[in-house]
């Protein structure tokens, strides 16, 4: 035997337990980690850009009053009902749809500063329910024009201003992708509640937001949303609790007209919220949901002046006194003709 091939067959055990060490060293590992929360940080251009987006607001959003279409949708999904700790019943009898179809005369952005208000000529208004009761109740709660001023009112658009700045942060979706590459999206959250978050498609070329989102919890919308009297007198009186109460806000806007300006185009609007409510010595937990949409298209129709009724600002659990504005825009709301169509379960 040559010596070469000796020296082989002398080191092939050697060799192959190297190779074995090699290959045992090559299988991948799998090591699952904790979950890692990640701060995000706030590039220096966006508190700028939002800053002027403020100043154009009135420049680029709808600078004179104009008549639009609108749609308004509301959805009551029903409500869960839970007596102290024996049953729960659902209330099927308010799961219904209300639809309200006219003209919308809309103010300026600069004129809602000076608190203008929208104006509103119904023309076609349609209860939808399941049970005969809403037959029976006309003017019974199953028409809910109070969700149609709170979507009008709470623009996110206009509700964007130095106070939203100031308990906000914000960075940018590295995700988002826009046919026109100046389009972030912006994502924000509160410093100041622990659910108010949401996001803004961000136009920064000229400034501009195109879409917005905003979710806020119980917290944000006690003290954002609400009337804070209101509250006091409902769980002092009327021993009412809130457990949980959920928005959640989302506008578009579409470029329209000569110059070419942004007009609020839609909203959607849901709500989630549950209490407690104690009566007769029994406590009643109740949870409820609903939907409501607002859709405004462009028109050349215009409804004359007497015709229009004032939609006033509130702010959600409001006591409306009878001599208030609001007491009185309810009052010609209830008159508005509407009929009524039983749909089949």
């Amino acid at each position: 035997m040559k010596p070469f091939t000796l020296c082989l067959l002398l080191l092939w055990p050697l060799w192959a337990v190297a190779q074995e060490e090699d290959t045992t060293f090559q299988i991948a590992r799998v090591r699952t980690l904790q979950e890692v929360l990640i701060k995000a940080e706030e590039p220096a251009w966006i508190r700028k850009k939002l800053k002027l987006f403020i100043q154009k607001r009135e420049e680029n959003y709808q600078q004179e009053p104009c008549f639009r279409e609108y749609d308004f949708l509301f959805q009551d999904t029903g409500s869960d009902l839970q007596r102290g700790s024996l049953r729960t019943v659902t209330d099927s009898l308010t799961a219904y749809r209300f639809q309200s179809q006219g003209l919308l005369l809309s103010p300026s952005m600069a004129q809602m500063k000076q608190d203008s208000v929208f104006q509103i000529a119904p023309e076609r208004n349609t209860v939808f329910g399941t049970d005969t009761v809403c037959l029976s109740q006309p003017d019974s709660a199953y028409v809910r024009w109070n969700y149609l001023d709170e979507m009008l009112y709470q623009n996110l658009v206009c509700s964007l201003d130095k106070h939203f700045l100031r308990q906000h942060r914000f960075a940018v979706n590295g995700e988002f992708e826009h046919p026109n590459p100046n389009v972030v999206q912006l994502v924000f959250w509160s410093t100041k509640y622990q659910l108010d978050r949401g996001y803004l498609n961000f136009d920064t070329a000229r400034c501009m937001v195109l879409e917005a989102e905003r979710h806020s919890g119980l917290d944000c919308v006690r003290h954002e949303f609400c009337n804070s009297f209101a509250l006091w007198a409902l769980g002092k009186f009327v021993k009412l609790q809130l457990k949980d109460w959920t928005i959640l806000l989302h506008a578009a806007y579409t470029e329209e007209g000569q110059p070419q300006e942004f007009q609020y185009q839609s909203q959607r609007h849901f709500v989630s919220w549950s209490d407690v409510k104690k009566k007769r010595r029994e406590w009643m937990d109740n949870k409820t949901t609903c939907r409501a949409s607002l859709l405004l298209q462009p028109t050349s129709r215009k409804a004359q002046f007497p015709d229009l009724i004032d939609i006033y600002p509130s702010k959600s659990i409001e006591i409306v006194y009878s001599k208030s504005r609001r007491y009185q825009m309810l009052e010609r709301l209830r008159k508005v003709p509407r009929q009524y169509v039983l749909l089949k379960e």
